[in-house]
């Protein structure tokens, strides 16, 4: 039985990493040290350690990004707002599932993908 996760992800900038994290997706951190943060909005939590090489990310970024979270909000539109007013990096416009319900993504500086989805 799975008793819990934890998401670690490596960042090439931490400055510009913690900037996204709590200025863009408004978690509040914890655990704050040269060498990383802990990250946490909500019922989620991601662990940002420093060290990683930047990476470029071209055309085919998206392919390789290595990590996709996705993020399920119960008000879509209030999270959705929020983020808007924060300069969320949003990567295209929102868009709406065969199931009615809406979607849309964002990138932090290192390319970890996000997914906004309406529960």
């Amino acid at each position: 039985m799975i008793t819990g996760y934890r998401f670690t992800v490596f960042a090439s900038d931490l400055a510009r990493s913690r900037d996204f994290y709590e200025n863009r997706l408004a978690c509040e951190l914890s655990n704050v040290t040269d060498l990383g943060f802990t990250a946490t909005r909500d019922q989620l939590v991601v662990t940002v350690e420093g060290g990683a090489k930047q990476r470029k990310l071209g055309k085919s970024w998206l392919a390789e990004a290595g990590l996709y979270i996705t993020i399920v909000v119960d008000d879509f539109d209030a999270t959705f707002a929020d983020l808007t007013t924060r300069d969320a990096p949003f990567l295209d416009d929102v868009n709406e599932l065969p199931n009615g319900k809406r979607v849309t993504g964002l990138a932090d500086p290192d390319g970890v993908l996000f997914e906004l989805r309406e529960a």
